[in-house]
């Protein structure tokens, strides 16, 4: 019979990110339009802010120093 191992306190599938109150907004780091707030549910594994634009996620952790990852370049004003 083969043994096994637990681990001691689990693992962790979804990160303890810092979610903001649902009237904050916050802008694209590229684009400057706002950011979608994602609801916060016990099923959603992801960070709270989306960027349909860039199609990456954001945390407040990511702000304000942030640069968008994206690899689309961004729209002249």
């Amino acid at each position: 019979m083969k043994e096994y191992h637990t681990y001691e306190n689990g693992l962790k599938y979804k990160p303890d990110y810092k979610w903001p109150s649902p009237e904050t907004e916050r802008q694209c780091p590229k684009f400057e339009h706002t950011l979608e707030l994602v609801e916060d549910k016990p099923s959603y594994y992801g960070k709270p802010w989306w960027c349909y634009k860039c199609q990456y996620q954001f945390s407040e952790e990511d702000f304000p120093d942030m640069k968008c990852p994206s690899k689309e370049s961004a729209v002249e004003k």
